[in-house]
């Protein structure tokens, strides 16, 4: 879901004809009644100090009556003059005139929180489905693999890829060969052979045009290592700093192009599991899904460690029927979305901490495990409890910094 929040002056004690800020300093030639530091000079009133007895702002040099008293520009007063806040900013006061700009002397050193612009940033998740001839076998419900994977894809009314097409960029790729590049094949021989759908946002027509194509049934080999290989190199050419990942979903051990009948030797299983290290040595997380038992436990537990970086606590799904196949994708790919939001400014590593982000009305605290990190200049991300919140709906997600910790970036 992309979100957008207006970008607005957060301040205190704005009476209804002052104007927002969007910069920190500026000059005028307006009238004399807007004035830094000096509201009356020029005028036909006495210059108050602060302190003194006030009607209205006018009277006072500071430009400021709160609560029948001067009061010192920048102060916090809770009358109704112009008085901004310190925050998270240098603190002093600003008094604007109609066109934004301070009427006499220097430019003055204040910023207000600024709320800022953000989206949220969509994954690439490319499904790498097997298609190899035993996906044909018996599965449940009087289906057999493929046809209960394919239900399970492309029915609009409970797919995720339907729900779920707006805020992740998906895309496919069924993989199988025609014995490897085996001599039956006629030149020049093609292993493995993918059948692809491109990745991107509110393509789910187009995933299931494809499964549910007769022409694109089960048919011959696994060579999971090189459809691995191929997937990897598609996603890392897509150089939009979005996250990456894989979903492997496979019925069996994996042969190769080299040898199509490799699916009981321990070599074709540590291919497959070195490409997904590959893969995940260039940022693209991996996840495994049997569909069936035939698939060796221990091969399918490596795969999915591999595709984690190395974390032993990463789980291989095993789906015996049709709701744990379900069940599986939608534990995955609830998992992939992302927690990323990108800004539309910049922001230094040392003003980071110096934003707010909050959730639901609630502030969370930079740099915390159930917090608010940026891993680069122009990226909020949401850790933990946080991000487990937002992960069906971030509309209650709002953030600003001071108007001198970020550069804005004009759309």
């Amino acid at each position: 879901m992309a979100l957008r929040a207006a970008r607005r002056l957060v301040t205190t004690g704005l009476g209804l004809g002052a104007m927002l800020i969007v910069g920190c300093s500026g000059k005028s030639s307006e009238g004399d009644q807007s004035l830094i530091g000096g509201a009356c000079e020029g005028s036909d009133v006495d210059c108050a100090p602060s302190g003194a007895e006030c009607a209205v702002d006018a009277d006072c040099a500071s430009n400021a009556c709160a609560g029948g008293e001067c009061v010192t520009a920048g102060a916090g007063g809770t009358g109704s003059g112009p008085v901004t806040p310190a925050g998270n900013g240098a603190g002093g006061g600003l008094i604007l005139n109609g066109d934004l700009e301070p009427s006499s002397g220097p430019a003055p050193d204040v910023c207000v929180d600024l709320a800022v612009n953000f989206e949220r940033i969509p994954p690439d998740v490319v499904l790498l489905i097997d298609r190899s001839g035993s996906m044909t076998a018996s599965f449940d419900a009087g289906k057999n693999r493929w046809e209960t994977l394919v239900h399970t894809l492309t029915d609009p009314s409970s797919s995720l890829l339907k729900k779920l097409e707006g805020s992740v960029r998906f895309g496919m790729a069924l993989y199988t060969s025609d014995n490897g590049f085996g001599p039956s094949q006629a030149a020049p021989r093609q292993c493995p052979i993918l059948t692809s759908v491109d990745i991107a946002l509110d393509n789910f027509s187009s995933l299931a045009s494809v499964l549910s194509d007769p022409a694109n049934k089960p048919f011959d080999d696994t060579p999971t290592a090189e459809s691995v290989a191929a997937v990897a190199a598609q996603l890392q050419a897509m150089d939009d700093g979005a996250p990456k990942s894989i979903i492997l979903a496979t019925d069996g051990d994996p042969d190769t192009c080299a040898d199509p009948d490799a699916n009981n030797k321990d070599s074709s299983k540590a291919l497959s599991v070195a490409a997904v290290s590959a893969a995940r040595a260039q940022g693209i997380s991996t996840f495994v899904i049997s569909v069936g038992d035939e698939a060796t436990a221990s091969h399918l537990k490596a795969l999915a460690v591999a595709g984690a970086g190395g974390d032993a606590a990463a789980e291989a799904y095993t789906a015996l029927d049709t709701a744990a196949l379900e069940n599986a994708f939608d534990q995955i790919i609830g998992s992939v979305r992302t927690c990323d939001f990108k800004l539309d400014g910049t922001v230094e590593a040392a003003n980071a901490p110096r934003g707010s982000v909050l959730l639901d009305g609630v502030a969370l605290a930079y740099g915390e495990a159930n917090g608010w990190v940026m891993p680069d200049e122009s990226t909020v991300r949401l850790q933990g409890q946080a991000c487990e919140t937002i992960q069906g709906d971030a509309s209650g997600i709002s953030m600003s910094f001071p108007c001198d910790a970020i550069q804005i970036i004009p759309r």
